[in-house]
């Protein structure tokens, strides 16, 4: 899990859903806004992806171990958009790695 200071709060959620741009991969989806400030993230997963909240919890926790070695600045919003087959963290660490490559300076 990400530190608090790492994090989005709603405000600023809202704020890069409205404002934000777009990338998309096979798993993962971002929406983001440029900034000085050091990056900050928060990850969403949608009852269409997993029913059971414990399912939800899981893919975002894996999203958050494999956002924790990126660094950049900015504001950035995950969207979980498929669950990976096999294990979660790597997958979702080289596709983030690939989406914030181009999208985080």
């Amino acid at each position: 899990m990400l530190p608090k200071r790492q994090r989005l709060v709603s405000a600023e959620v809202r704020e890069v859903l409205t404002r934000g741009r777009s990338r998309r991969g096979t798993y993962v989806s971002i929406k983001r806004i440029p900034t000085n400030e050091p990056l900050r993230v928060s990850v969403v997963v949608a009852k269409a992806v997993a029913k059971k909240a414990v399912d939800r919890n899981r893919l975002r926790r894996a999203c958050y171990r494999a956002l924790s070695p990126l660094s950049g600045t900015g504001r950035a919003v995950v969207f979980v958009i498929k669950v990976p087959p096999g294990a979660l963290t790597p997958t979702f660490r080289t596709e983030l790695g690939q989406l914030f490559a181009g999208a985080v300076h």
